[in-house]
Order: structure tokens, then C-alpha cells, then sequence
């Protein structure tokens, strides 16, 4: 009678606990997809590095339609769990962003697609447009996104009238894939005839003048200068043999041209030619930060900084050749075919790209005697309180033929980037996470090890005795 009694009892049992299982897992469930969608981040870290500054938080409000980013680590790379991190943070801002990390040793296809050459690369695709950056951090982030989402386009003009190189040559000597990459990068490039034009169109954020075979006419010289003194970005790509004229221009701005031409036998290791310098070295500038690509610059003259520069004038080197390599200055016996370092040439290192950030003040003051062609309507937006000058002892190295040769199209990008100040759009500080160590008097430090070390275990193992009394008991 009694065994019959707790049968039902036992099946009611039994029963109610699988039922109240499932429901407890469907309750689980249900919250969890629900938190797929809906949930709330809490950053409790000191500097909250798990969350976005404003200014990040508005541009990813203008972000309207899908960015995919495509993440290029090795698998098991140290750097992937922080990009994780940081592009879960991205995610969670805005649904419009989407991420894939890719490998690129095992999805060799997709890293040429993209063109891909270094590890941690992050490509931004949407808007039509597409953005790489080297450097996996908030403001690399927020500043591709913004050129991805921002409508205006940054005018660069080539100067054009002296055989420079043509932004619209398919040959090799051309420059078209140059023009290509810039409108990738959402820019507009034109030609500018400073003859036909008194001066420097006020909308330039960039003037370029890769390789001119002639001498620039004084009013083109005074046309550049005045294009400095209103802030202006200026870039001069000059060959051996051809400096347009402009090597008093370049001193007063402590930049010194050589007439001599690069020597470096380390680039027959890659099948070049003496003729060919490779750089490695890269100076701590903006353009250059975080760059360790090679690049290489097909017959190329030295360029460096004055031994003292101007008032108001700061030059840094951005890019120099190995210490093998020198800058001879005999062209007898280049012509010959041989070469040999002597005392008057140039020792290795040997700087081949500088920058001068100019004072616009002082260089206003500089060029009150210097010839200035008529004057516009002013520049347009605020006045900038510094002009930037850049030079390269080479025009050959982002031609058709070598612009995708390793790291040199990279390279001119950076400094197009810059000048265009696409690079500065915004500055977020680093936040780092840190921790404030605890100071502990001697009473202190001896109670906390007594508390953890025997108290905690001893109350445990007591109570642990407790139980095992009461269930003796019991029985």
C-alpha cells in the first residue's frame, strides 16, 4: 500500500523538476536573445579605455549606411585581442559598422584584393569609397570613417608647363595611378599652369610638382612663395640634374638640394640597379610614424636639412638611405659606368625626403622683398599659422612603374595625407588602463594575511565539520 503511494508522488516529482528546467532554460533563452539586440556596456575601467570619446561618438552618428571593416591579423597575433576589443567597442556605437578578421598568410587572395602588405592593416569599406589605415586605434578609426562618410573632396594640383610628370599618362613615367590613389582617398586632382594664373587657387590644399625638366619662370617662384605665406602645403619632387631653378628657393627654407646622385649597392640584394636607393630608416614624423616598409627611389639626389635653419623654420628628415650607401658627385665617372666613394662625396646615411613647417608670420616677414604676383580675394577659411614645405630628391619613385613597388605608392599617400591635414582631422589622447597600488601598514598587511590565510579556510573547514555532524545525526 505504501509503495503504491509513493510511486505517483515520485512521477509529480520528477515531473515538476523538468518542467521547472525548461522553463528556467527557456527563460534563459529567451533573455539571451533578447540581449543579442538590446544590451547596456558598463565600463568600469580607470580612464574607461572601453569606451569612446565624443567626438568619436559624433562621427559614427553621420556613419548612415554599412561599413564593413576587414581585419588583417596573422591568427594568434598578440595585437588581435585588442583590435577585437577596440572594434567590438566600434560595433556596439553603431550597427552600421560590421567587422571580419581576416588572416592573410591563409586568405592570400583577399590580402592582394585589398593590397594588403603589412600585418595588423584594417581596410573601411562603405560609401562607394574605401580607406586603409596601418595602426589599429580610436582616432586611426574615427578619422577613416569620417573621410568614408564626408561628401567634400580636398583639391591637389600638379603643376604643369615644365615637363612634369602627367596625372593623366598611362605610360610608365606617368603619373595616373598617382591621380587614381588620391580619388580613392576621396580627393580631387587637378592641373594648375601658374603662367596662365596669377596664383595658387585659393581652394589648394595641396600644390604638387613632380619632376620638371625646365627652369620655373620668376612670377611661378613668387606664385609658390605667396602661396606659402597664406599657410599653403607645397611638394617638390626634383631629379638629379633638375632642379627647376628653385635651390636658392629651397635654401630659405633650410633645405639644402644636392647635385649628386644616390649610390647603394645593397639594391642589387633585390635586383636593382646601383642607381636605386633603398630607404628603411624613417624619421619620427607624422608621414613616417609606425612606416617599416621599403621603399625604393630610382636615381635620386640627396636631400637634407640646412645646418641652421631659417628663423621660424623647422626641418625634419623623413626618409634616408642605409649607411652603405653615398651621393656622388662625379658624374664623369657615373658616365663611365663606374663608381667609387671618395672624400667629396656624401656618406650614408644619406637623407632623400624633408619637410619644413614654416612660420607664416616670419616667412610673411622674409618675402616683403621678394617679386609677388597680383593679389586674389584672400584665402578662403581661416588663416593657417603654418606653411608646410616637402621635398624628394626623386620624382621616379610613384611613377606607373613603381608606384606599387612595396611600400613607396604607401608612402607618397602618407605624405599626400598629411599635407591635405587628412591625417589630422581629429586627436584623441591615449587612454591607457592603470591601477593605483595599495598601501598597507604592517598591522594592515599582517591582518589581511591572517583574514585570508587562516580565518577564511578555517571557517570553512568548521563549517564543512558541522555539516558532516548534522547528517551523521540524521541518519
Amino acid at each position: 500500500m505504501s509503495a503504491q503511494g509513493k510511486g505517483p508522488s515520485k512521477w509529480a516529482y520528477g515531473s515538476s523538476t523538468i518542467m521547472g528546467t525548461v522553463v528556467f532554460m527557456g527563460i534563459v533563452v529567451f533573455v539571451a536573445l533578447i540581449s543579442e539586440r538590446h544590451f547596456k556596456r558598463l565600463d568600469f575601467s580607470e580612464g574607461s579605455v572601453f569606451t569612446l570619446s565624443e567626438q568619436t561618438r559624433k562621427i559614427l552618428d553621420t556613419v548612415t549606411q554599412p561599413v564593413t571593416v576587414k581585419a588583417f591579423f596573422a591568427t594568434g597575433a598578440p595585437e588581435e585581442p585588442r583590435a577585437r576589443d577596440l572594434l567590438d567597442t566600434f560595433r556596439y556605437y553603431s550597427r552600421n559598422i560590421e567587422v571580419e578578421f581576416i588572416d592573410p598568410d591563409r586568405n592570400p587572395d583577399a590580402a592582394k584584393k585589398y593590397e594588403v602588405r603589412t600585418y595588423g592593416t584594417l581596410v573601411l569599406e562603405g560609401f562607394g569609397k574605401k580607406q586603409s589605415i596601418q595602426t589599429a586605434d580610436e582616432q586611426s578609426m574615427a578619422n577613416a570613417l569620417l573621410k568614408l562618410s564626408r561628401a567634400e573632396q580636398k583639391k591637389i594640383y600638379f603643376l604643369t608647363g615644365h615637363g612634369e610628370r602627367s596625372i593623366d599618362d598611362p605610360d610608365r613615367e606617368g603619373y595616373s595611378t598617382v591621380r587614381a590613389a588620391l580619388q580613392k582617398e576621396n580627393q580631387s586632382v587637378e592641373e594648375l599652369n601658374l603662367v596662365q594664373q596669377a596664383q595658387v587657387p585659393d581652394d589648394a590644399a595641396v600644390v604638387v610638382v613632380a619632376g620638371p625638366r625646365k627652369k620655373l619662370f620668376d612670377q611661378e617662384v613668387a606664385s609658390l612663395e605667396d602661396y606659402l605665406k597664406r599657410g599653403g602645403r607645397l611638394a617638390l619632387f626634383l631629379d638629379p640634374h633638375h632642379d627647376a631653378g628653385l635651390g636658392d628657393f629651397l635654401k630659405r627654407y633650410g633645405v639644402e638640394l644636392g647635385d649628386n646622385i644616390i649610390i647603394d649597392k645593397l639594391s642589387r640584394v633585390f635586383g636593382g640597379s646601383y642607381l636605386m636607393p633603398v630607404v628603411t630608416e624613417y624619421g619620427f614624423h607624422k608621414i613616417s610614424e609606425g612606416f617599416s616598409v621599403m621603399t625604393f627611389f630610382p636615381e635620386a639626389r640627396s636631400v637634407g636639412a640646412a645646418k641652421e635653419a631659417p628663423p621660424g623654420v623647422r626641418v625634419e628628415v623623413l626618409a634616408s638611405t642605409s649607411p652603405n650607401a653615398w651621393a656622388e658627385r662625379n658624374f664623369d665617372m657615373l658616365a663611365q659606368g663606374q663608381a667609387s666613394q671618395d672624400e667629396e662625396d656624401l656618406p650614408g646615411p644619406v637623407p632623400i625626403a624633408v619637410i619644413s613647417e614654416i612660420d607664416v608670420a616670419v616667412l610673411k616677414g622674409q618675402a616683403e622683398d621678394a617679386p609677388s604676383p597680383e593679389k586674389g580675394e584672400g584665402t578662403s577659411g581661416e588663416p593657417k599659422s603654418k606653411a608646410h614645405l616637402l621635398v624628394v630628391g626623386d620624382s621616379d619613385f610613384v611613377t606607373n612603374n613603381y608606384f606599387g613597388v612595396s611600400g613607396n605608392g604607401d608612402l607618397f599617400l602618407n605624405m599626400a595625407n598629411f599635407l591635405a591635414e587628412e591625417e589630422a582631422l581629429i586627436t584623441i589622447g591615449s587612454r591607457e588602463a592603470g591601477g593605483k597600488p595599495l598601501m598597507l601598514t604592517p598591522s594592515q598587511a599582517s591582518l589581511f594575511l591572517w583574514t585570508v590565510m587562516v580565518l577564511v579556510p578555517l571557517l570553512v573547514i568548521m563549517a564543512g565539520l558541522g555539516v558532516y555532524r548534522v547528517r551523521r545525526s540524521q541518519r
